[in-house]
């Protein structure tokens, strides 16, 4: 953990710390890219980002995955607001991973499983998330975690991006004194 900035706004008192950098997340994301590829044991990937943020992870764990290791990645976007879509996704690879920028409650997790029609043709399926906060409601476990960060109720993961690249992790602690 980096940097604590504090500021006051609206009568409340917000702290941010900078949980990772632009760089540590690179770091983390090469990483999780190669447990990726030993997980699926060489078979070809559908990989899908969810939402704006989950995409820019997933388009990054591709770019490792196609250009580092040479593996087979189909990339695919699943926007998770109330009418999910999917489309795209094809029945000749063997491995689906779902990745995110943070999971948390695991309701975006379990909402974008249960869209993907072709889900029970995959012969495996992982979830991956940047950033681990536990506090699941729903039985869903991200097998592929860059950090395990146990927040508080009143913490917030800001989870920023830059040109549409992940940039860095804010955690945001709201004080209402």
């Amino acid at each position: 953990m980096d940097k604590l900035i504090t500021k006051f706004y609206d009568n409340l008192f917000f702290i941010l710390m900078i949980l990772l950098d632009q760089n540590r997340l690179q770091r983390i994301l090469k990483r999780m890219a190669y447990q990726l590829v030993e997980t699926s044991a060489g078979r070809n990937i559908d990989l899908v980002g969810l939402n704006e943020r989950g995409y820019s992870v997933a388009s990054v764990l591709e770019e490792h995955m196609t250009k580092e290791i040479n593996i087979d990645v189909s990339l695919h976007q699943l926007f998770v607001d109330g009418t999910a879509e999917t489309s795209g996704f094809t029945r000749k690879n063997k491995v689906l991973i779902a990745a995110d920028d943070v999971i948390y409650s695991g309701k975006t997790m379990f909402k974008a499983l249960n869209h993907i029609e072709e889900l029970y043709d995959y012969e495996d399926v992982y979830v991956a998330a940047v950033i681990d906060r536990g506090h699941r409601k729903l039985p869903v476990e991200a097998g592929i975690v860059g950090v395990e960060v146990p927040t508080k109720i009143n913490e917030h993961v800001d989870f920023q991006l830059k040109n549409n690249k992940p940039h860095q992790v804010l955690i945001t602690k709201i004080n209402p004194e």
